[in-house]
C-alpha cells in the first residue's frame, strides 16, 4: 500500500512539472498601453554554426534551447555569430490591433523578423543598414517592424540580428501604431535636434575661443566635442545616406568606430594641454598620448585602405580578431588617461583640474565600463548601454567642462589684466623715475647756473667795473663788455628761474603762472589771457610742477608752431579734478597725423600720464588748438 502511495504521488509530481513546463510566458496586449518598454519575456539563442534557419527552428524547436535574456537591453558578445531572439505575443482584445515592434538600433548588419501562427511563417521582414529609409515600410533610422495582429490571435515572434563586430544588443520596445505616429516623430526629432544644436554651439564657440587665444586646448576640446556628435549621430543613425553612396569612405559600423577613435584622440590632445604633461618631468604621459594619437590614425587610415582598396577583406576575414584589437586601444586610453589623471593629482601637478575632470567625465566613464562589460556579459545590459545614457553622460561632461573653460577663460583674462596691469605700473614707476631725475637735474643746473656761472659773470662784471672807475676808462669797447656781462647775468637769471622758478617752490602754482604770462605779454610775442577758478590752497608739490612745465610746453610749440596772437588758459578746480585748459587762435594741425606727434606733444602726455591723468588735443587745421588736460585730486 506504501509503495503504490508513493508511486502515485511521482506520477503527479510527473504531471505537474510537464504542464509547468508547457507553459509558454506571453506578452500580452489588452488595450491598457500604448507603448511597452523592454518586456522581459524574451529568449534568445546564439548560433554560433551560422546554421540556423526559421525552418529548422520550426521543424525540431524542442531541439534548439532558448535561454532566458537578463536585463531591460540585453546584450551578448557575439563573435561575428548571429542571435536569435523569441518572444511570442497575444492580442487579449476583441479587436485588431496596429502594431509596431520596434528595436531601437541603427547600426547592425542584417535583422529579420519572423510572424509564426500554427508552426506556420505568416509574415517576414528584413532591414539592414544598406536598406535605404525610403525602402523601409517604416521610415525611420531605427529597425521597425510593422504588424497588424487580429482580434484574440497569438503568435510567436523571432527577430535575427547579424552583426561581424562588436557586440549586439536587443533594446526592444512595442508600440501602438498611432501612438508611435503621434507622439514618437515630434518627440524623437525635437529631442535630438536640441541636444545635437547645443554640442554644435559648445564645438563652434570653443573653435572660436582657439581663433581668439591661439591656445590648442580651446581647438582640441571643440573637435572633441564635434566627434562626439558624430558618433551620437552615427549610434542614432543619421548618416545613413553616407553610409550607402560610400560618401564617408566607409559604411556601417565603421563610421562609429571611426568616430569613437576620433573623439578619443582629440580628447587625449586635450588633456595633454589641459594639464600640461609636457612640464612632467615623468616623459611617459606626454609620450604615451603621442603613442596613442598615433595608434588611433593607423586604426582609421587602416579602415580606410580595407574598405578602398580591399574591400574589407581585412575585416571580412578575421573580424573577431579586429573587434578585440579595436577593443583594447578603446579600454586602454581611458585607463591611461585616469592613471594620469591619478599620477597628477598624487604628484600635485594641476592637481584641482584633474580632481575636476575626474568628477566631470566620471558619468562618461562608468557608462562606457559598464557597457565594455554588458558586451561581455560581465553585467546585464540595461538602459545604459544604449546611447541615450551616452549622450546623458556627454551633456553631464560637457556642461561641467565649459564651466572649465570659462574659469580658465577668467584665470588667463585676470593673469593677462594682472600682468597689463604690473607693465603699467612699471612704466609709472620707471616714468616717475625719469621725471623726477628730470626735475632735481633741472633744480641743480637753474641752481648752480644761479650761484656758480651766474655768480662769477657778476663778480666778473664788478671786477671790471671797478678797475674802469679806478683808472677812469672810457673806451667804448669796455663799455660794451660791461653791457654784454650784464645781458649775459639777465640771460642766466631768467634761464635759472625758468627752469626752476623760485616763485612757484615760495608762493603755488596760480602765482607762478600769473610771472609766466606776464613775462609774455611784456615780450610782446602774443596776447595771453589767464583765469583760475577754484584754487585756494596750495596743491601737491608734484602736481604743481608737473602742470607748469605743461603749460611751458604748450606755450613753448604755439610759440614755435602755431602762429596765434591770442592765448586762453583756464585753471579750474572741481572737487575731485583739476582742469586745465589752453586755447589759441593759431593755424591748427591734424591730429590724425602721427607724425605730428613731436616730442612737445609727447613729453606733454607722459607728464599727465605720471599725473594718472588724461590730455586731449583737439585741433583743425585753420580753426586753432585746444588742450585739455584731467588730472585727478
Amino acid at each position: 500500500m506504501k509503495n503504490r502511495l508513493t508511486l502515485i504521488l511521482y506520477f503527479l509530481f510527473l504531471v505537474v512539472l510537464r504542464s509547468e513546463g508547457q507553459k509558454v510566458p506571453v506578452i500580452v496586449y489588452d488595450g491598457s498601453w500604448e507603448r511597452l518598454d523592454n518586456p522581459d519575456m524574451i529568449y534568445a539563442y546564439h548560433d554560433t554554426d551560422e546554421t540556423l534557419t526559421i525552418g529548422r527552428i520550426l521543424k525540431k524547436p524542442k531541439k534548439i534551447r532558448f535561454d532566458k535574456t537578463t536585463g531591460s537591453s540585453p546584450t551578448y558578445w557575439a563573435k561575428g555569430k548571429p542571435f536569435w531572439f523569441r518572444f511570442h505575443f497575444k492580442n487579449k482584445t476583441d479587436l485588431e490591433a496596429n502594431l509596431l515592434f520596434h528595436l531601437r538600433l541603427s547600426i547592425g548588419e542584417e535583422v529579420e523578423f519572423y510572424i509564426v501562427k500554427n508552426n506556420v511563417v505568416v509574415d517576414k521582414q528584413y532591414i539592414s543598414w544598406l536598406t535605404p529609409q525610403q525602402n523601409r515600410v517604416v521610415k525611420h533610422r531605427n529597425y521597425i517592424f510593422p504588424y497588424k495582429s487580429d482580434a484574440l490571435e497569438t503568435v510567436a515572434c523571432y527577430i535575427k540580428i547579424s552583426k561581424k563586430y562588436g557586440s549586439i544588443s536587443f533594446p526592444f520596445t512595442i508600440w501602438q501604431r498611432d501612438y508611435f505616429d503621434y507622439y514618437f516623430w515630434a518627440f524623437d526629432y525635437h529631442m535630438w535636434g536640441f541636444v545635437i544644436g547645443i554640442f554644435l554651439f559648445v564645438s563652434f564657440f570653443a573653435i572660436l575661443l582657439f581663433f581668439a587665444f591661439k591656445d590648442k586646448l580651446y581647438l582640441h576640446y571643440g573637435f572633441y566635442v564635434f566627434f562626439a556628435i558624430n558618433f551620437i549621430c552615427a549610434t542614432q543613425g543619421y548618416f545613413i545616406r553616407y553610409y550607402l553612396n560610400g560618401e564617408l569612405g566607409v559604411g556601417a559600423d565603421k563610421v562609429r568606430y571611426i568616430n569613437a577613435l576620433l573623439l578619443l584622440l582629440f580628447n587625449c590632445l586635450f588633456l595633454l594641454e589641459y594639464l600640461q604633461w609636457k612640464k612632467l618631468k615623468n616623459g611617459f604621459f606626454s609620450n604615451g598620448t603621442w603613442f596613442l594619437v598615433g595608434m588611433m590614425v593607423l586604426l582609421i587610415l587602416l579602415m580606410y585602405i580595407d574598405h578602398l582598396l580591399f574591400r574589407d577583406a581585412l575585416f571580412n576575414d578575421d573580424p573577431i580578431t579586429i573587434s578585440n584589437f579595436y577593443v583594447v586601444v578603446f579600454w586602454t586610453t581611458p585607463v591611461f588617461e585616469y592613471t594620469g589623471l591619478v599620477y597628477c593629482i598624487y604628484h600635485n601637478h594641476h592637481r584641482k583640474e584633474s580632481i575636476y575632470y575626474i568628477f566631470a567625465s566620471l558619468p562618461l566613464f562608468i557608462i562606457a565600463t559598464y557597457n565594455g562589460l554588458s558586451s561581455y556579459e560581465v553585467f546585464s545590459g540595461s538602459a545604459m548601454v544604449e546611447i541615450n545614457a551616452f549622450t546623458a553622460a556627454f551633456m553631464i561632461e560637457i556642461v561641467a567642462l565649459c564651466f572649465l573653460l570659462a574659469y580658465r577663460f577668467k584665470v588667463i583674462r585676470e593673469s593677462e589684466q594682472a600682468l597689463l596691469s604690473e607693465q603699467s605700473r612699471q612704466q609709472q614707476l620707471r616714468t616717475e623715475a625719469v621725471l623726477e631725475a628730470e626735475e632735481r637735474e633741472r633744480v641743480r643746473i637753474a641752481r648752480d647756473l644761479h650761484d656758480g656761472v651766474g655768480q662769477m659773470i657778476a663778480a666778473a662784471r664788478m671786477g671790471l667795473g671797478r678797475f674802469s672807475s679806478k683808472n677812469k676808462l672810457s673806451e667804448p669797447e669796455i663799455n660794451q663788455t660791461l653791457d654784454l656781462l650784464e645781458d649775459s647775468i639777465k640771460e642766466i637769471r631768467e634761464v635759472s628761474h625758468n627752469m626752476m622758478p623760485g616763485s612757484l617752490m615760495k608762493f603755488g602754482l596760480p602765482t607762478a603762472l600769473k610771472q609766466f604770462v606776464n613775462k609774455i605779454n611784456n615780450a610782446g610775442i602774443l596776447k595771453v589771457d589767464l583765469q583760475i577758478i577754484g584754487l585756494k590752497e596750495r596743491l601737491d608739490e608734484r602736481i604743481e610742477t608737473m602742470l607748469y612745465r605743461v603749460i611751458q610746453e604748450v606755450m613753448n610749440n604755439i610759440i614755435r608752431h602755431s602762429g596765434a596772437t591770442h592765448v586762453n588758459i583756464e585753471l579750474i578746480q572741481h572737487e575731485d579734478e583739476l582742469v586745465l585748459l589752453v586755447e589759441d587762435n593759431g593755424k591748427g594741425f591734424d591730429t590724425s597725423v602721427v607724425e605730428n606727434q613731436g616730442i612737445g606733444l609727447k613729453n606733454i602726455t607722459t607728464r599727465v600720464e605720471y599725473l594718472n591723468g588724461n590730455v586731449n588735443f583737439d585741433s583743425r587745421i585753420g580753426k586753432g588748438t585746444s588742450v585739455i588736460v584731467e588730472v585727478p585730486l
